[in-house]
């Protein structure tokens, strides 16, 4: 998960709910009535799977790694590791622990696919769609690739504090450029990306044509006189949890944040902060399978597993983190330890994904440096 961070701060730990975590372990592990996975091809076998750590971790642990381990007799060992192409590639070349499983972010996934360093993923090998509907169809775009299947989507989205704004609160992607009608500063990442899209999403570019026009001299100039409106009340965070920490101590009236962490700031404050979801811009994570598994069979039915639309809500209903099903999103309901409805925090529910923007880290990777060094000098003057 490139941009949420190394601490997947988006979900609240049920481990630190004293008595809680094993008594919902059990809840969400029997929340499937109907088991399609046959007790019996993985019994006594292990299944290595490597993924990140935090409170997505845990929810993993919870929504599928417990469940599956149940259902089939397969032991599951999980690998924390830092996320990065690097860490992968050592897995897959033996020069690291060997793993038959890997969560991954778009941008890696797409890097050892074209690498050759994946296996092939079949649709076919997916559970169906309630109804029999297609699978395909049941999946949001972009989360089926050759290589990969997305699990959930997580996003970097407006977050303002209700206490600034008491009378007229913020509701389009409109209002971080507009100081006059919602006054105070604005917190943003110290760097490009994402600050560019967001002024260009602020500044009325539909979201589909917003790196068509960034790649423009016309556009880019657009996107920087955009930021020149509010360059005064900017305050520019360059670790994550500032913008959140900003936001409580009225050091900023807006932020842009990670959907989890501002889950987990909202539900902490009390409803105190809220979201603009207009202009989100979102990123995936997918589960994929190393080139030369040794359990590569169980492998995909584990990924077929942990796709299924239940296992997806199951995961959705602790982390603020959106399934990539359309029907798992109609399962999601609440929280539950702490009984908020998720629909509220979820990037891909149905009200919230309407005007989002994917993030596109290939078209950074072709046109980054020259927007990096421009906005340096535009930051620095």
């Amino acid at each position: 998960m490139s941009g949420e961070g190394k601490g997947h701060m988006g979900g609240i730990d049920a481990a630190s709910i004293p008595g809680r975590r094993h008594g919902l372990a059990a809840a969400l592990a029997g929340a499937v009535l109907v088991a399609p996975f046959a007790v019996g091809a993985e019994e006594n076998g292990t299944l290595s799977i490597a993924t990140w750590g935090g409170a997505y971790g845990q929810s993993q642990e919870i929504a599928f790694f417990e469940p599956f381990a149940k259902e089939t007799g397969t032991k599951i060992a999980m690998e924390i590791y830092d996320g990065s192409l690097a860490g992968i590639r050592q897995m897959i070349d033996g020069s690291g622990t060997p793993v038959d499983v890997v969560d991954v972010s778009a941008a890696t996934l797409g890097a050892l696919c074209g690498d050759g360093l994946l296996e092939t993923i079949e649709t076919s090998s997916l559970g169906s769609a309630p109804g029999g509907g297609s699978v395909a169809e049941d999946f949001l775009a972009g989360a089926l690739s050759s290589c990969g299947v997305a699990s959930m989507a997580w996003s970097t989205a407006i977050a303002y504090d209700r206490r600034a704004f008491p009378k007229n609160a913020p509701a389009s992607i409109a209002a971080l450029l507009d100081t006059k009608t919602f006054p105070g500063k604005r917190a943003l990442p110290d760097g490009p990306r994402y600050t560019l899209e967001l002024a260009l999403l602020a500044d009325g570019i539909p979201p589909e044509s917003v790196y068509s026009e960034l790649a423009t001299q016309a556009g880019a100039d657009r996107a920087f006189a955009a930021l020149d409106r509010i360059k005064d009340d900017i305050v520019w965070w360059d670790e994550a949890q500032q913008s959140i920490e900003w936001l409580i101590e009225k050091k900023a009236a807006m932020a842009a944040s990670y959907s989890g962490r501002i889950f987990r700031a909202a539900v902490g404050q009390r409803q105190r902060l809220g979201v603009i979801w207009d202009g989100q811009i979102y990123d995936l994570d997918l589960w994929a399978i190393p080139k030369g598994a040794k359990n590569k069979d169980a492998a995909m039915r584990f990924i077929a597993f942990a796709t299924e639309p239940e296992r997806l809500a199951a995961q959705a209903r602790l982390i603020a983190y959106g399934p990539m099903r359309k029907s798992a999103l109609e399962l999601v309901g609440q929280h539950p330890v702490i009984n908020v409805d998720m629909k509220d925090f979820l990037p891909t529910a149905p009200d919230n994904f309407k005007t989002a923007l994917r993030f596109d880290d290939a078209w950074w990777t072709q046109h980054g440096e020259a927007l990096k060094k421009r906005f340096e000098a535009w930051r620095a003057g």
